[in-house]
């Protein structure tokens, strides 16, 4: 006998009960230093959690797939696709996570070693904990609930474990060949416990000035890259700066723009008594929910060519632009769509109130939100602690995602996608 749709009181009893399972298994995951590149020395953790379950999975090699050129061990890396409760040929829900992690860096800025997934406080501390094994762990053990109390969902859920989230993005990528048309998607990304039905996207570009090297007691003598790349910058920020305040909406009133330009990295010359020959710099810029990336990248160009002119130098040596990656766009989901309603209705029961907000981070829910399919992204955990030493999270902020989860997917209807 089915229980098709559980009360809150159900729900929370039974998430109680898997609690330290769950924590469990995050601490275990946290353990194993699953940097990008490197994902298979968790993704087996993950495999035998979903054998135990008895959950068929596939194990996909994104090596065969014909996307992972220049890949790292595209041999051993693998992305793990678990059907709940078996694949049934009904409308599919994606969950989706990713198995990777950033470096730890420096070990002596971290209270604790880094992997040592240690429980303590009320926190599972570690590098991954945040982003995102927390919010894995959420979603199974949201599953696993549900099947516990017998939970006959009207569609199938593809739970994908990706790899290369922090790099590529190849994984959620080669997941779609086994998952080509899911009717939603939802992303594990720590949100700190909000809603996230919308999400700016991003550019990576590179941009390169050229100069002409004199000694620094006689400057005047050379062109300073350096100071050239300053000026390029300020250029590109203004442009960003009028992009920002064309852009407004109420999911990202806290934050002072909703599409962030920065620059992360800069470097000009190669010894400090020579005027700078060389001068380089890379960073983002935000795109708006359904922009074409591409036209974007054309207003920059647009940009710094209009700049260049200004200059007798840059006039005939032009800044020279390269585009890092293929770009993150935008997405938006409505409020009304049934995914987020059910969110929304779940948060409200577990928490009493509901929290919504924007995303202004890159993640692999571009790739959902960007081709229609409604997305949204919800999980355990601040993002600001993730990619920082002493990255932590909350055991209670991952008792409640999972309590969230397990109702919005008992409350969810889908159509036939």
């Amino acid at each position: 006998m089915t229980m098709p749709r559980p009360t809150g009181h159900d729900v929370r009893s039974r998430v109680d009960a898997v609690a330290e399972d769950m924590l469990e298994l995050l601490a275990a995951t946290v353990r194993a230093p699953s940097e990008s590149g490197w994902e298979d020395r968790v993704a087996g953790v993950y495999a035998d959690w979903f054998a135990g379950r008895g959950w068929p999975v596939t194990r996909q090699l994104i090596g065969p797939t014909g996307l992972a050129e220049g890949e790292p061990r595209p041999e051993a890396r693998e992305n793990l696709v678990a059907w709940y409760p078996r694949r049934r040929g009904l409308p599919c829900v994606v969950l989706n996570g990713h198995l990777d992690v950033v470096p730890a860096g420096d070990e002596q800025q971290w209270t604790h070693p880094p992997y040592s997934g240690l429980r303590r406080d009320g926190h599972v501390h570690g590098r991954g904990s945040v982003d995102m094994k927390g919010g894995i762990a959420a979603g199974l053990y949201a599953l696993a609930v549900l099947e516990d109390l017998g939970v006959d969902l009207p569609f199938d859920v593809a739970v994908q474990l990706v790899v290369a989230e922090e790099t590529t993005g190849v994984g959620t990528r080669a997941a779609a060949l086994e998952v080509p048309d899911p009717v939603a998607a939802l992303v594990l990304e720590p949100t700190d416990g909000a809603i996230v039905p919308i999400s700016t996207g991003l550019l990576f570009f590179t941009v390169d000035v050229t100069g002409v090297a004199a000694h620094t007691s006689a400057p005047w003598r050379g062109v300073d890259a350096f100071e050239l790349l300053i000026r390029v910058r300020e250029a590109l920020a203004e442009f960003a700066r009028k992009r920002s305040a064309s852009y407004r909406h109420p999911l990202f009133d806290g934050v002072p723009t909703a599409i962030p330009f920065a620059v992360g990295t800069a470097r000009a010359g190669s010894w400090r008594a020579a005027v700078p020959d060389f001068a380089t710099m890379s960073g983002r810029i935000g795109l708006k929910p359904g922009e074409d990336p591409n036209a974007v990248r054309r207003e920059v160009e647009r940009v710094l060519a209009q700049f260049a002119a200004t200059d007798d130098w840059l006039r005939e040596h032009p800044p020279v632009v390269r585009w890092d990656h293929e770009g993150l766009p935008g997405w938006e989901t409505p409020m009304d769509s049934p995914l987020v309603a059910a969110l929304r209705s779940a948060q409200k029961e577990s928490a009493g109130a509901e929290l919504l907000t924007g995303f202004t981070a890159g993640s692999d829910a571009a790739f959902f939100g960007s081709r229609g399919i409604p997305t949204a992204i919800f999980g355990p955990g601040e993002v600001t602690k993730a990619h920082a030493p002493d990255e932590s999270v909350a055991e209670r902020e991952v008792v409640a995602a999972a309590e969230v989860l397990a109702l919005a997917l008992a409350r969810l209807e889908v159509g036939d996608g």
